[in-house]
């Protein structure tokens, strides 16, 4: 077919083939895609394409001018994401480019490019190997819950059993992903060494403080898991890499497996600064040699925000070291973000120091809307002007509700604004069961102890017992049921059994049990009381102050245990204090207790269900900012945004020791920090919880003013250098939350909302925020 004059599609320049395609999709690329697009894959690319620069329009548009060109086939082409969504959209744009690009003539052969995550791709290869053929794929430990809860011999006094498998399995991934464990169980650093080492690196990678036996018991845990799911035929995501990287061991299986690959003479792989050390292992074994000198890479440093699931951020930075002749061409304009969001959120990005170097451009000048609100109020606040306008867009029959968002930093943020915007009939699409409140432990613990003194309920009671006494007095209430051969139904038959329980054997429980019972008839009195009445203002009156007697009774019960929970770190203060807060308010506007419980219900069922919220008028999406890469709203609204990991004296230490900082560097700067701002240094420190610190401090051997001296020491020495590896981590930790925040302001399109509080993140007074504020 001839195209273009008397040239045939194989006879067209590269140049005459984009003048087509931009003809063809109604398109005007820029030199920077011009110049990508004329790549001759003869050498590995990078291309460094910032936030909505339609990077995977130009990967698209890359594919069909290799085919075009003669390069490859669409077969022969192979693309790699991260998720099913990305994949796609790959392939639904790939068809309508083809579609669209035949009236002008570009006829392409039949077929198109192998789009693919790397789960799907690991475990397409993996079923090659016959002892995983009829591997099925499990996606949560769950499946397994009795018989892992059955290895845990030594249960916690204040967390459950399934909480403790929540952050066994949390450790596990972690260390899994971070490239910290060959046998998907210990660290591979204690191999061969004793189980107490590996306790105590373990301990250092748990997010909390357990003692031994919770380590003794997740060796036996994973142990299990291992176990059941070799006898039942499962491999996971995590196996998928692990159980291909070690068969890949096998000359035999190695070479079987590149030889499927060998058909890819194109290969490109997105999102590339969330590429984690398995899958760039894998990778680079399987591809050819030939393949792997002009592999293309795409991504943005300046996204890199999953180093929590294994991702490193270090390959794209130093692609150089993976691909020596590779070259860099960047996608500096954002077609996405208007220019009077995008300017805003520029200088925080820039403070980064380890990035690589780009522009960072509006497609959009002239257009967006940058809203800030400033609230002398830390929290939730069910009078924020913002959250006004916010029901107001949700409500105004102009906007589509799937133009607006909820971006948040924690789930506990998410929780209570998505319970109140349910009091005003907005269901939000959570995207975490969670994050609901009505399933927070903190809400259930309340909660159910209300209903149990409401509704003379045992198994309410029951289900909180650890919280009132911990473990002892659980056992305790175990110990009447069995007594009593009784399985009760009523707290009353209960606390009956346990007043004749503790008579006989005169047990240290007993005045605990007497707590209860009475709060129990006080509450009964007053239900009494009220169900006697005629008048309806009185029985109001006695309803709603009923409603605070249940709360008051419900708190003072579990004080102890909330008090412990929080002192050891097992609960966040703020949050604890946040949802009593928010309950407390919540409570005030009921007078009849039985309404209150049947709307908690309601609203929970609503929440949890993706079909019930299809059914409701008013819906909005409510995602974590990890949750919202990729995607993009009209109307954002940045929320919850606090100084819960980042306290504002800890920024410093970014500034001063920058990660990658070498360590002669780190020791120059930390004596010029040390002699000029010691107490500022030491708040800093301690503002980021390095407690490696104090060991340093209190060594007599350490000379903080003679440091060179000091170093010369091998054990202090050995502190040192490890405490400057604490520093440095922490220092990448906060250009990583710098990172969250860029990538949740450029995800909104035309209008962005933004509340400043006491307690707001420092991190956000490095953008250029707007002057004039809107108060609350």
């Amino acid at each position: 077919m001839k195209v273009m004059g008397d040239k045939t599609i194989q006879e067209l320049s590269t140049n005459e083939i984009i003048d087509l395609m931009e003809s063809g999709l109604n398109m005007k690329f820029s030199d920077e895609q011009i110049k990508i697009l004329n790549n001759d894959f003869t050498k590995p690319l990078l291309v460094n394409a910032c936030a909505g620069s339609g990077k995977t329009t130009i990967f698209i548009l890359m594919a069909l001018i290799a085919v075009a060109k003669g390069n490859a086939d669409p077969d022969e082409i192979l693309g790699i994401t991260f998720s099913h969504k990305s994949r796609v959209d790959m392939g639904n744009r790939f068809n309508k480019f083809v579609t669209e690009l035949s009236d002008t003539g570009l006829e392409f052969p039949v077929g198109r490019p192998n789009f693919t995550t790397f789960h799907a791709l690991f475990y397409q290869l993996l079923r090659q190997n016959p002892e995983y053929r009829d591997a099925q794929v499990l996606t949560s430990y769950r499946l397994f819950m009795r018989d892992l809860s059955d290895q845990i011999k030594h249960p916690s006094n204040v967390i459950t059993k399934a909480e403790m498998l929540e952050e066994m399995f949390d450790l596990n991934e972690y260390m899994i992903n971070q490239g910290l464990t060959t046998d998907g169980i210990l660290p591979t650093v204690t191999e061969n060494e004793p189980l107490s080492q590996s306790i105590k690196v373990m301990a250092e990678y748990s997010r909390q403080n357990h003692d031994d036996n919770f380590y003794e018991d997740y060796v036996d845990v994973i142990d299990k898991y291992q176990e059941l799911k070799r006898r039942d035929g499962y491999i996971d995501f995590n196996d998928m890499k692990m159980l291909l990287l070690d068969s890949m061991n096998n000359p035999e299986y190695l070479q079987y497996y590149q030889n499927i690959m060998s058909r890819y003479k194109i290969a490109v792989i997105d999102e590339f600064q969330d590429i984690d050390n398995l899958q760039w292992q894998i990778i680079s074994k399987l591809l050819s040699p030939e393949t792997m000198q002009h592999l293309i890479v795409i991504g943005d440093d300046d996204q890199s925000i999953y180093s929590f699931r294994g991702s490193n951020p270090q390959y794209i930075l130093n692609y150089k070291r993976l691909l020596p002749d590779a070259q860099k061409l960047n996608l500096s304009t954002n077609y996405r973000t208007g220019e009077k969001i995008l300017k805003r959120v520029v200088p925080l990005i820039k403070h980064n120091h380890v990035r690589l170097d780009k522009d960072l451009l509006s497609g959009r000048p002239d257009v967006g809307k940058f809203v800030l609100y400033s609230s002398k109020k830390s929290g939730f606040s069910r009078t924020s002007k913002m959250l006004k306008r916010l029901v107001k867009q949700i409500n105004d029959p102009e906007i589509n509700n799937d133009d607006i968002a909820i971006l948040v930093r924690y789930n506990s943020s998410r929780m209570l604004l998505a319970d109140w915007l349910a009091n005003q009939e907005i269901y939000a699409n959570i995207n975490n069961s969670g994050a609901i409140l009505q399933n927070n432990l903190i809400y259930r613990i309340i909660t159910e102890l209300m209903k149990a003194l409401w509704q003379d309920k045992y198994k309410y009671f029951a289900n909180q017992a650890n919280r009132i006494g911990f473990r002892a007095y659980k056992d305790h209430t175990i110990k009447v049921e069995t007594r009593a051969n009784d399985e009760f139904h009523k707290l009353s038959k209960y606390l009956l059994a346990a007043e004749a329980y503790n008579a006989e054997t005169n047990t240290p429980y007993k005045r605990t049990d007497e707590r209860v019972q009475v709060y129990f008839n006080s509450i009964k009195r007053f239900k009494n009381k009220m169900n006697d009445s005629d008048d309806e203002a009185t029985k109001q009156k006695l309803s709603k102050s009923l409603m605070k007697d249940l709360y008051k009774a419900a708190i003072k019960l579990t004080d102890k245990y909330f008090d412990f929970m929080e002192d050891k770190n097992f609960m966040s203060k703020v949050e604890v204090n946040d949802i009593k807060a928010y309950l407390e308010e919540e409570i005030e506007t009921y007078t009849d207790v039985d309404a209150f419980f049947l709307d908690e219900e309601q609203k929970k069922n609503i929440l949890s269900s993706r079909m019930e919220q299809g059914k409701q008028e008013h819906r909005i999406q409510f995602l974590s900012l990890h949750q919202a890469k990729g995607l993009e709203f009209k109307y954002v609204y940045l929320y919850g945004l606090t100084n819960k990991e980042v306290e504002s004296a800890a920024v410093a230490l970014n500034n001063w020791f920058p990660p990658e900082m070498p360590f002669d560097q780190f020791v120059k700067k930390w004596k010029l920090v040390y002699n000029k701002s010691y107490e500022f240094l030491e708040r800093a420190l301690q503002s980021a919880h390095i407690d490696n610190y104090k060991d340093i401090t209190n060594n007599n051997g350490f000379n903080p003013i003679n440091l060179d001296k000091t170093l010369d020491k091998k054990k202090e020495f050995s502190m040192f250098h490890i405490f400057y590896k604490e520093v440095e981590n922490y220092s990448a930790f906060i250009e990583e939350e710098r990172r969250l925040l860029y990538v949740g302001v450029t995800r909104a399109q035309q209008e962005l909302c933004l509340r400043i509080a006491p307690d707001s993140n420092p991190l956000l007074f490095e953008m250029r925020l707007p002057k004039k504020k809107t108060k609350k």
